[in-house]
């Protein structure tokens, strides 16, 4: 596992000194973008065909659907009330947060 990151760590440091000694050709500069959507969709579709091929996964889908949608329910949630009780204590300035002068 620590080899992977590793590996990870050392193509994105290739990759990142490539590109700062200019080494790649503006033209593929302006369709990184393009190459970058390529690839994430290419990985989706990995990862889709690996889920529906694992029968454990695909009998508890429901169960993962349900714990999926509280943990985001729960986090939104956390972070609205985190957010709202920081611009209270933190930001004294009525313009700021909406109050009356």
């Amino acid at each position: 596992m620590a080899l992977r990151i590793l590996l990870y760590f050392g193509i994105l440091a290739l990759g990142w000194y490539i590109s700062s000694k200019g080494k790649i050709h503006g033209n593929l500069m302006k369709q990184i973008s393009s190459i970058q959507s390529i690839i994430l969709f290419g990985l989706i579709f990995i990862m889709g065909v690996r889920i529906g091929m694992d029968e454990q996964i695909l009998t508890s889908i429901g169960q993962i659907g349900v714990m999926a949608a509280v943990f985001a329910l729960v986090t939104a949630s956390m972070s609205i009330l985190f957010v709202y009780a920081a611009r209270k204590k933190i930001i004294s300035d009525t313009n700021i947060t909406g109050g009356k002068k």
